[in-house]
């Protein structure tokens, strides 16, 4: 319950089954369970992703979507939007083959053959591994800093439910607001764990610049179904902010729908 994933899409156990290896797509991240703990072996978050090969705490991967252990303890990754198969071993991450289409997945058979799920060509392809050197590519998306005014200001998180979907109000409220600042002293009021989507901040105009960290969440399920099924959708924002005379009094942030 203490930690958090960002679709995760694939799965694969270590030999001597220790291991339980997926890599978390849209965090572009090889991560594992071990001991009911999960850690990330590559991964530098969400915002940051490209074709790096090297040092796993250095090395980056675009939105992979399978993976598979292999006999040896090493992982095959499909880096499905570099259009690569990665190799993790012993803390490296190395690449073994390129210019395919969107690998998504990743199995060997009983003769070790390892044939890989090229999505957008429509085919099962047959890798043949070995090392290939490639130019390192690296992305940071960046948010633009949001101009508030000091004093008052209200954040709103914009939400609503997916068609056929209702929140879900079985074991609760349904929503989850938390929210704190870097510097700490950015918020004078206003951070902390609520259950509502909208709270009143006040901006302390001795700082000039800081960081809002807000993580917001909401719980729906289907409408109408029998047995209906359940979803929580959940997104961390790092908001950059300016301190302004001139600025906003007011902050939305879209976890689903449109600002009115």
């Amino acid at each position: 319950p203490d930690v958090w994933l960002a679709q995760p899409s694939g799965l694969s156990t270590s030999p001597d089954g220790a291991r339980l290896w997926l890599v978390d797509s849209e965090t572009s991240a090889l991560r594992y369970i071990e001991d009911g703990v999960l850690e990330t072996a590559v991964g530098q978050g969400l915002f940051d992703f490209g074709h790096v090969d090297g040092a796993a705490d250095s090395a980056l991967m675009q939105h992979p979507l399978g993976l598979h252990a292999l006999a040896d303890g090493s992982v095959l990754v499909a880096d499905t939007y570099n259009g690569a198969i990665r190799r993790y071993a012993d803390g490296v991450m190395s690449t073994v083959e390129t210019g395919l289409a969107e690998p998504s997945d990743i199995v060997s058979t009983a003769d070790g053959e390892v044939l890989v799920v090229e999505s957008a060509a429509h085919r099962v392809v047959q890798l043949a591994p070995a090392v290939v050197n490639v130019d390192e590519v690296r992305h940071q998306v960046k948010r633009p800093p949001s101009e508030l005014s000091p004093g008052e200001v209200t954040l709103e998180v914009i939400f609503e439910p997916p068609p056929g979907q209702k929140l879900d109000f079985s074991f609760g409220d349904p929503t989850r607001l938390e929210v704190s600042a870097s510097p700490e002293n950015l918020l004078l009021e206003g951070a902390g764990v609520t259950t509502s989507l909208k709270r009143q901040l006040v901006i302390n105009p001795a700082v000039t610049a800081g960081v809002l960290q807000v993580v917001a969440q909401a719980a729906t399920c289907d409408a109408e179904a029998e047995h209906a099924a359940c979803h929580l959708t959940r997104q961390d924002w790092g908001v950059p902010v300016v301190i302004t005379d001139a600025g906003a009094f007011r902050l939305p942030l879209i976890l689903r729908g449109l600002d009115s």
